[in-house]
């Protein structure tokens, strides 16, 4: 009897992934279903906040949630996607347990969003680290305050330098807010320490572009520009790294200089793991979706049954856009309301009804670059500094999923408000075996 229930498995434990969960469960209640969720990790992540995270605003365990706890209607798999074949109807994953499972499924929602995008520069993999989970906002927070206490109790004031100086390559929404966080954690920090007084941390912001934070439109990236340079970071557009070899970051400029922490948010990819698969992929490597969020074929429009894309994951056509073809872009705005879709779609498809387009005119965008400042296009009205960051801060904390979380959230806030910054480093978190291993060896 069991086996006559169809199988919904999606694969993908974000913003999308949790978000069609979440709707299937609603619609269990009379559509007869088997839900099963496979991500790598046990915990959704709300990526919005990792720069505040990285500024110690937010608990980076207030930022996630146990996926299990809130999809208690639904199988949590912890597992590594290592095959799907549409043919066959079955995915393949490697468990967190050690042992090799296939699963077959009726409906197929591949939710498993995108990776840090990366090249081969030499120096990067030993010396740079990435913004895109949870552990690596923590990490630069933690490494940046770490090189500021380093500092202060050194005398070699070459090596000083090196560790008051920061890099960030990208300068997209992800690298523009972090180094706005993190840029206020160091002048706050550095003010504790006596032994620096009068020291400068030098941050550098590059971009291969001609703009920095494109998303929040030409006018407010300008304003954004200008706003980073008069707090004394140095943006230089138009340029790349080419090497980070032994620390020292050589730029196309013809700039170079040794840097005590690099930080990578040059873009994203989709997830590899589509590499395992048969399913048809976009000029980008992206799953190719039409506008049901179906996936198939886009010479063709011959679609795979059964299968569905959305999120960072997916290339969705936006029918709402004056120019043709366009495609959505990849960000929690789009991934949530692109899983309520699908997941009416799966229920659609299961019971015989007509499907629904994806069709969402922006909201805008809103960006927060430190407390008190940031931009914002909320429905072609444009805000700048108090207002926006109101507004960022706002948004996100109505987006973030679970009441829970969202008191955390503002509790934190308030604390932090009253007590100020903490500017205590917990570099060994990163690494909590280090000093057993150093007791050990004497």
């Amino acid at each position: 009897m069991a086996d006559s229930i169809p199988h919904v498995l999606v694969l993908g434990g974000g913003s999308a992934g949790y978000t069609t969960v979440k709707q299937l469960q609603k619609h269990a209640a009379t559509v007869p279903m088997r839900i099963t969720l496979v991500d790598q990790n046990t915990y959704y992540t709300y990526l919005p906040f990792l720069p505040e995270v990285a500024g110690g605003h937010i608990a980076p365990k207030d930022v996630t949630f146990e996926l299990r706890r809130a999809l208690k209607k639904t199988r949590v798999i912890q597992g590594k996607v290592t095959g799907i074949s549409s043919k066959d109807k079955t995915v393949s994953i490697a468990t967190a347990g050690g042992d090799d499972r296939t699963l077959g499924y009726d409906q197929l929602v591949v939710a498993l969003g995108s990776v840090t995008r990366t090249f081969p520069t030499p120096g990067l993999e030993e010396y740079g680290v990435g913004f895109k989970t949870v552990e690596e906002a923590a990490y630069v927070r933690a490494k940046l305050l770490d090189n500021i206490a380093k500092a202060a109790a050194t005398r070699d004031e070459d090596e000083r330098r090196r560790l008051l100086t920061s890099i960030f390559v990208g300068g997209g929404y992800t690298g523009v807010e972090a180094i706005g966080e993190l840029f206020d954690v160091s002048q706050a920090a550095i003010k504790t320490y006596p032994s620096l007084a009068g020291e400068q941390p030098r941050w550098v912001l590059i971009d291969a572009l001609d703009r920095v934070a494109p998303e929040v439109g030409p006018e407010l990236s300008k304003w954004t520009l200008e706003s980073l340079r008069a707090r004394g970071i140095d943006v230089r557009l138009k340029t790349t790294m080419p090497s980070a070899e032994g620390g020292v970051i050589k730029l196309s400029d013809g700039d170079e200089f040794a840097a005590g922490l690099l930080v990578w948010t040059a873009g994203v990819k989709p997830n590899p793991l589509l590499d395992a698969s048969d399913l048809p992929r976009g000029p980008k490597g992206h799953l190719a979706a039409n506008a049901k969020l179906q996936v198939g074929a886009e010479d063709t429009h011959e679609v795979v049954p059964g299968v569905w894309g959305l999120g960072d994951v997916a290339q969705v056509p936006d029918l709402t856009a004056e120019k043709q073809p366009a495609y959505y872009p990849p960000n929690a705005q789009n991934a949530v309301r692109q899983a309520v879709v699908a997941a009416d779609n799966v229920v659609a498809t299961i019971t015989g009804k007509p499907l629904e387009e994806y069709r969402h005119p922006s909201i805008g965008t809103v960006a927060s670059y430190g407390v008190g400042k940031g931009a914002a296009n909320i429905k072609g009205v444009k805000m700048t500094n108090l207002l926006a960051w109101t507004a960022h801060r706002a948004y996100h904390v109505y987006a973030m999923p679970t009441l829970n979380r969202k008191v955390r959230i503002v509790i934190g806030w308030i604390t932090g408000a009253v007590s100020g910054r903490d500017a205590t480093s917990l570099i060994k978190e990163t690494d909590p075996r280090r000093n057993f291993v150093e007791a050990s060896k004497s």
